[in-house]
């Protein structure tokens, strides 16, 4: 009775297939949270009491070959799939007889894959030849697209097909990405830092349970934005005291800064960099910041670089205030209506700090909250609100 009573259900499944094993008995609530262009994660915390049981769950928890996909609701179709990926660790209590589980969403593989064309084939060729490079010229959307599907379609090595849909291609554009497989970067890596340039798109891979011929099976849709994911309607409304609970307010400008400088290729005087910077803080009173991104030394092309900076400047020369929502779960708008990603509106009256307003913020990151009840949203401001 207590397992039908949760909010959550954990569903095992193969992953390379989505196929559903069935269904995990759990000790406690799980955790799991979804951002764009970002991992994510869960954990589930599952009982052993007995040598049967505890022999189960040694049959399904195995890295990488099964994943779990945390399922608000009883794992019917309709339900919203909150987070979905490979076991990664694993820890038996020793002091009582619960297994905790802890895994990644499904951009998790694609940083286990090292990205070149897929028509490479190891068997003939070193990854140093030029068979191995993959070099796209169309808009970004599109190049986050074809990376994921050059790392799922590998003619020449087995294991490379996951259950994940793509989306339709955009419009075409004249941006070029181009990836030599002797840098043996990985395939999430590129997509990553393809979302951090000016203009990048969001990307989530957007977990779902289907039923095909009276089988479950867990899939992933790549959602793709131009740069923001598309959002139908009009912004989602929560209302504090009411579906909005609880909002948490932090500011912090440890990591504030209106110049970047990020690192290429190179070093010492033929060091490749990219750089840009917002004079506006600067003239309104604040003194000059400077930043160092060293997180993308393989790259050669000097837009790109530039591409990094500017958006490194858009992200950190804004308010340093971090925003946390605390909202219902199953009140308007429902989990599973809105993604990470969306826009919402915040209408805050009679609070300690902020004026009475409506806040218009993008939804960057969806978790579990502290009761069954509630989810968190982790806000990026508008600029403007």
């Amino acid at each position: 009775m207590a397992a039908t009573e949760r909010a959550y259900t954990a569903l095992a499944y193969t992953t390379v297939t989505g196929r559903v094993l069935f269904e995990v008995d759990l000790a406690a609530e799980p955790e799991w949270s979804s951002r764009i262009n970002d991992v994510g994660g869960w954990k589930i915390t599952v009982p052993l009491h007995g040598q049967a049981r505890a022999a189960k769950v040694r049959e399904w928890c195995v890295p990488w070959r099964f994943s779990i996909a945390i399922v608000r609701g009883q794992g019917v179709a309709s339900d919203t799939v909150c987070q979905a990926g490979p076991i990664v660790p694993y820890a038996p209590d020793d002091d009582s007889p619960v297994h905790t589980v802890s895994g990644k969403g499904f951009w998790e593989i694609l940083n286990r894959r090292v990205l070149h064309h897929r028509n490479w084939n190891p068997a003939t060729a070193r990854i140093t030849d030029a068979s191995a490079d993959l070099t796209i010229n169309d808009s970004l959307p599109n190049i986050a697209r074809n990376i994921v599907d050059h790392a799922t379609t590998m003619t020449y090595r087995a294991g490379s097909a996951l259950p994940v849909d793509l989306p339709t291609p955009t419009e075409t554009g004249t941006s070029t990405r181009a990836y030599p497989g002797y840098d043996m970067a990985m395939a999430g890596q590129r997509l990553q830092e393809l979302t951090q340039v000016s203009e990048g798109p969001d990307v989530l891979f957007q977990p779902y349970l289907t039923v095909i011929g009276g089988l479950r099976y867990i899939r992933h849709r790549m959602l793709v934005g131009n740069p923001y994911l598309v959002q139908p309607g009009v912004p989602l409304l929560f209302d504090y005291r009411s579906n909005l609970v609880k909002l948490t307010i932090a500011g912090d400008g440890s990591d504030q800064a209106n110049t970047a400088f990020v690192k290429g290729t190179g070093n010492e005087a033929g060091q490749l960099y990219g750089y840009a910077t917002d004079p506006s803080l600067v003239t309104a009173g604040w003194p000059l910041l400077d930043m160092v991104d060293s997180g993308h030394t393989s790259a050669s092309e000097q837009p790109t670089l530039d591409g990094w900076a500017a958006a490194d400047v858009a992200l950190y020369s804004s308010q340093p205030e971090q925003w946390q929502a605390t909202v219902l779960a199953d009140a308007e708008p429902r989990l599973g209506s809105y993604l990470p990603g969306h826009f919402a509106d915040y209408s805050v009256k009679n609070h300690h700090w902020l004026k009475n307003g409506k806040y218009s913020y993008r939804i960057l990151g969806v978790s579990n909250g502290p009761e069954r009840d509630k989810v968190l949203h982790q806000l990026q401001a508008v600029r403007g609100s």
